[in-house]
C-alpha cells in the first residue's frame, strides 16, 4: 500500500513540475507562427509565464491585414484535463460597430477531457450574454444570444439573422 501511495504521489509530482516547468513563452511564439499563415498576427502584446497559467497583456489581433480586436488581459491555464481560456476586456475594431457593440467584458473558453468533443465559451459584453458550443466531430457550431437593450435596440438587423427562441433569446447553428 505504501508502494502505491509513493507512486502516486512521484506521479502527480512529476505532472505538476513538468506543467510548472514547461517553456510556455517559447510555445506561445510558436503558436503564432503557427497561425501566421492563416492571416491571424498578434502585435503589440507582452507575455507573462505565472507558475501553471500563462498571461498575455494588450494583444492586438489582425486577421489579414485588417485589424480586429484590442484583447487587455488573457490568461491561459493548461491542465491537460481541464483547459481554459479567459479573455477579458475585448475592444472589436470600429468597423464591427455596424453589426455588434464593440465592448466584450469577458469571454472564457473550456474545453475538458470529460467531454472531448465540444468546446464552450461564454461570453459577456454590450451585445448581452452568450453561450457558444462547438462540436468537433459533428463540425457543428451553435450560438445561443440573450441581447442587451443595446443590442435589441441599435442592431435588430444582426438580430434578423439569428433565429428567435421562445425563451426570448436567439439561436445561430452552422455546420462548418
Amino acid at each position: 500500500m505504501v508502494k502505491i501511495a509513493k507512486f502516486l504521489a512521484y506521479s502527480i509530482f512529476f505532472i505538476l513540475a513538468l506543467m510548472y516547468f514547461t517553456p510556455k513563452v517559447a510555445l506561445y511564439y510558436f503558436a503564432e507562427t503557427q497561425l501566421k499563415p492563416y492571416g491571424v498576427i498578434m502585435t503589440d502584446e507582452s507575455v507573462s509565464d505565472n507558475g501553471f497559467t500563462f498571461g498575455i497583456k494588450d494583444a492586438v489581433v489582425t486577421f489579414k491585414a485588417i485589424e480586429s480586436a484590442t484583447v487587455k488581459d488573457t490568461n491561459i491555464a493548461l491542465f491537460g484535463l481541464y483547459n481554459k481560456v479567459k479573455l477579458k476586456d475585448i475592444t472589436l475594431a470600429s468597423t464591427a460597430a455596424s453589426f455588434v457593440p464593440t465592448d466584450v467584458k469577458n469571454v472564457d473558453i473550456s474545453y475538458s477531457i470529460f467531454n472531448p468533443l465540444n468546446i464552450i465559451a461564454v461570453s459577456e459584453g454590450g451585445f448581452g450574454e452568450a453561450k457558444v458550443e462547438v462540436n468537433l466531430l459533428d463540425r457543428k457550431l451553435y450560438l445561443k444570444l440573450e441581447p442587451s437593450k443595446v443590442m435589441n435596440k441599435k442592431y435588430r438587423n444582426t438580430l434578423r439573422n439569428l433565429k428567435k427562441s421562445k425563451d426570448g433569446g436567439y439561436e445561430y447553428a452552422k455546420t462548418f
